[in-house]
């Protein structure tokens, strides 16, 4: 096990995927496998430092996505089969925001340093991921970044009313008291394909009057990177180049931008009105972020999507936020031309949508109405299609193959067709979320340490790392426990939503308390001893959703945990509350512990065959 993945707090112990999937949903779907159950309960115990803990063993950024994760979670989550999901991610914003405010220090691991030289380039979260992982096995990690600011579409494309820049640099805090160095303004590439400032001593050479690195060597970049003793390199660049709408006008034309520049200039401080009337192309959250940041300067916004709002890729309730503000969508609508006069635009023509056939991503396919043309007057069009990767720094002998999607081709564990090379996030996903970056940034960590070790990588993508938290695990539950209401997040007024302040404000306490104890516990599981087990019925009777019952041995042979010569109880885990009552039991046959690990049989023991086992 690499010293990242040690546990402070239990015993961590593999978990196969395809069960993950059919009893605890939530973590499952998370990209990185975040213990949540773990982490909740810990919220519900009052234990937030442990919370945070818990939450670093996969994912670096838990405050980062706390504020802005599109909550894939949230849409497994069992208690909204017959209610709302339990609020996750408000829970760890809840716990990552107390741990700032109240300038909680983690203590650092003490890490035994390696030879090995790994170079990243990209400060986003999968650069940034692999970094804190391969410098908590040991290794010397350098991070080179082209802007001189780390976070890559963190800090530059999401605007600070959804996530504040102290929080992205909080989390970046921890991963740089690894040891992690990371290098700002340095441009890999440029138009030699080399790293360099130009000088002729070195295949690498740092300090350039411009903040470049490069070199005048015949080497690409990444060659010259390898020859100067990295022994592995990972690309982590990101996808940080506009789509073109390919009509008419759109080249050339002043008042036509993508949302990436837009978004990255009022980052950068830049407030000045882009226009008295924004268009902007797009369904998804770039689209919205940037119609939401323009409404702040700009009076009348608009949102032109091809298909309906039940389509739009962007999440559910930053489209409601949008609405508040008072951002105008059009429906059903395409654009077709950029209508220019003296070099700016004037208005945006477009066309009339209706839904058709589904096309091979499932979704119905928009087709334009004839003859249902109109002009939009606007003097400012932002486009937020897609994006993609930049790759010119690559080189034409670069070694690495691209698709015709423009990402880089790699294997199962993110390496590339050149040795010791490895590239990951949006460089290889496409355009990804967050937390999809940060899962990316793991595998990345795994295979550089398993390549540099000269070995496969061990580690199979149908298995995760859970950790068996020590302590109770049983909390008793109000009475009313499945009728407790979701806690809703609390915003600041519309009429204060003209300046960049924080919208949502978070949870308080007593909000995250009782909100945790909404979560159906699903990592835990009941064990009832069938030798123990004296078939009084007890269990049964004092359960409140009849999760437990009693069947003769006849009818009993297919069921778990194994039939007794009289009968077996039933536990049916997918009503099950886990309240606890159950445990109260007369000769102690009944256990409740988290998660029913195989293959370790010593939890599957009764405490007395437990017991004659130690002596």
């Amino acid at each position: 096990m690499s010293q990242s993945a040690v546990s402070e707090q239990g015993n961590r112990v593999s978990l196969e995927l395809d069960w993950l999937e059919k009893n605890i949903r939530c973590q499952h779907r998370c990209p990185a496998h975040m213990d949540i159950p773990g982490y909740i309960r810990l919220i519900s115990q009052g234990k937030y430092l442990e919370s945070y803990k818990l939450m670093l063993e996969t994912n670096p950024f838990p405050t980062v996505c706390g504020y802005v994760c599109p909550r894939p979670c949230e849409s497994k989550c069992k208690r909204g089969d017959f209610d709302k999901p339990v609020s996750i991610d408000n829970l760890k914003r809840f716990v990552t925001d107390y741990i700032y405010k109240n300038k909680v220090k983690i203590p650092v691991p003490e890490i035994k340093k390696r030879d090995e030289k790994v170079a990243i380039i990209g400060a986003g979260p999968a650069g940034l991921t692999a970094a804190n992982d391969l410098a908590g096995m040991g290794y010397q990690v350098t991070v080179f970044e082209k802007e001189s600011r780390v976070g890559g579409m963190m800090m530059w494309a999401i605007p600070s009313y959804r996530l504040p820049r102290d929080q992205i640099m909080f989390d970046v805090s921890n991963i740089e008291a690894r040891g992690v160095e990371i290098k700002l303004n340095t441009h890999f590439g440029g138009p030699d394909k080399a790293i360099s400032s130009g000088s002729t001593d070195n295949a690498v050479s740092e300090g350039s009057s411009d903040g470049t690195v490069s070199s005048s060597s015949q080497d690409d970049a990444i060659s010259a990177l390898l020859k100067e003793g990295y022994n592995a390199v990972f690309l982590a660049v990101g996808a940080q180049r506009g789509r073109k709408l390919e009509v008419p006008g759109e080249e050339g034309t002043e008042g036509v931008m993508d949302c990436l520049d837009f978004l990255k200039n009022v980052s950068a401080g830049d407030l000045k009105s882009p226009g008295k009337t924004v268009a902007v192309i797009g369904g998804g959250n770039s689209a919205v972020d940037a119609a939401r940041t323009a409404k702040r300067i700009t009076p009348d916004v608009y949102i032109i999507y091809r298909r309906t709002r039940n389509e739009m890729p962007a999440l559910k309730h930053e489209i409601e936020e949008a609405e508040l503000e008072g951002v105008k969508f059009h429906y059903l609508v395409a654009p077709v031309k950029v209508i220019v006069e003296n070099g700016k635009a004037k208005g945006l023509e477009c066309v009339k949508m209706e839904l058709g056939e589904p096309d091979s991503s499932g979704r119905r396919r928009p087709e334009p109405i004839p003859n249902s043309e109109f002009v939009i007057d606007t003097d400012c069009i932002i486009t937020a299609l897609s994006q993609e990767a930049d790759l010119e720094f690559l080189g034409d002998d670069s070694g690495i193959e691209a698709t015709k999607w423009g990402t880089l081709v790699v294997d199962d564990g993110l390496q590339t067709g050149k040795k010791g090379v490895f590239a990951g996030g949006d460089v290889a996903l496409g355009p990804s979320t967050i937390i999809e970056c940060i899962a990316q940034g793991h595998l990345a960590s795994k295979s550089i340490d398993c390549y540099l070790r000269g070995e496969d990588l061990k580690e199979s993508k149908d298995k995760t790392w859970v950790t068996l938290i020590e302590g109770d695990y049983i909390q008793e539950r109000e009475s009313n426990f499945d009728s407790t209401p979701r806690e809703e997040m609390v915003t600041i007024p519309k009429s204060q939503r003209e300046s960049f302040d924080l919208v949502e404000l978070g949870f308080a306490e007593s909000q995250a308390r009782v909100e945790a104890e909404r979560c159906l516990k699903c990592d835990l599981s009941i064990q009832v001893v069938a030798e123990d087990c004296i078939l009084c019925g007890r269990c049964s009777l004092v359960c409140p959703v009849d999760a437990l019952e009693q069947i003769d041995a006849d009818t009993g042979g297919d069921y778990k945990p194994h039939v007794s010569k009289d009968g077996v109880v039933v536990r049916h885990t997918d009503v099950c509350i886990r309240c606890g009552n159950c445990k109260d039991c007369p000769v102690d046959a009944i256990n409740m512990k988290r998660v029913f690990w195989e293959p370790n049989e010593e939890i599957n023991k009764s405490p007395k065959a437990q017991a004659a086992s130690s002596d």
